[in-house]
């Protein structure tokens, strides 16, 4: 799949940042030459806005960047000015950082997370999803929950297809055992994840009860991974009312360490589908 322009934004801003570094220039110095504000360049750097053409040349200029290097940046910033697919969903890609969440999943050629319940979205049938959003009903309203069911289908798949998105997911245990939407849909949403982990690109492991206390305890981790090794994964923490992102290797190191030790704890893939399935015919009729 081609890069979604969020990827394009935060390589093009990681680019100029080194390059200013190179020069040794300051935000204030670029700011200056650009007749802009700091915190303008701060945002180009931290790839969160789209860059106009003619800025990347002034900075690039500012550099001493060579012509090469110039073709690659005007490259990256053609790309960072495209659409989203997510754009046209607007209720649902503007909450909380949600747009640059999608923005790296589309781009992304494996995802890794963990978490407690609920179920990650990309794992979802359509009656587990509705379920949850009863609970914002008062706060959304029926065409939002439309919106953003609609999202969840074409975000799932990408785990279908030719080259399917690589998904390496670590349920904790509480939120198999959560029943959401009822009885009925609960044991098709377990039903699902079982035949889900029979896909190639998908694991599937659960860390049980008794694995006690681990490292992302509270936590809720997603790790994008990228084909192009310019691209350096990038680590999201979140909650229903924080979204951060971390992309430097000091920064998703300590996470991407804190999974590994999450999947040393967690049922094989074998194991944890066993247990999947013995929790679903724990709800039948």
């Amino acid at each position: 799949m081609s890069k979604s322009p969020t990827v394009h934004r935060r390589r093009l801003g990681s680019e100029l940042r080194k390059l200013r570094e190179a020069a040794q220039r300051t935000h204030r110095e670029v700011a200056a030459h650009l007749d802009c504000s700091q915190g303008k360049i701060s945002q180009i750097e931290l790839g969160r806005v789209p860059v106009r053409t003619a800025d990347v040349r002034l900075m690039a200029e500012f550099y001493g960047s060579s012509t090469e290097q110039v073709t690659t940046l005007l490259e990256l910033a053609e790309g960072s000015k495209k659409r989203g697919w997510w754009q046209a969903y607007p209720s649902t890609a503007r909450r909380n950082g949600f747009d640059t969440y999608l923005g790296l999943e589309t781009a992304a050629t494996a995802v890794s997370t963990f978490g407690a319940d609920p179920l990650p979205e990309l794992l979802q049938t359509e009656e587990y999803g509705s379920a949850l959003l009863t609970t914002e009903r008062d706060a959304i309203t029926e065409d939002e929950v439309s919106e953003r069911l609609t999202v969840t289908a074409i975000r799932q798949q990408r785990l279908l297809g030719d080259q399917p998105l690589e998904l390496y997911s670590v349920l904790d245990e509480s939120a198999l055992r959560r029943t959401v939407g009822g009885r009925r849909a609960m044991r098709a949403q377990l039903e699902h994840l079982v035949l889900m982990s029979y896909r190639r690109n998908v694991t599937i492991r659960v860390l049980p009860f008794d694995s006690g206390t681990h490292p992302l305890l509270g936590d809720r981790v997603t790790a994008f991974s990228f084909r192009d090794t310019g691209d350096p994964q990038v680590v999201h923490v979140g909650d229903s009312t924080n979204s951060r992102f971390w992309e430097k290797p000091a920064e998703t190191a300590p996470y991407l360490a804190a999974f590994e030790r999450v999947c040393a704890l967690a049922l094989s893939p074998k194991e944890s589908t066993m247990l999947i399935s013995s929790i679903a015919d724990e709800h039948r009729e």
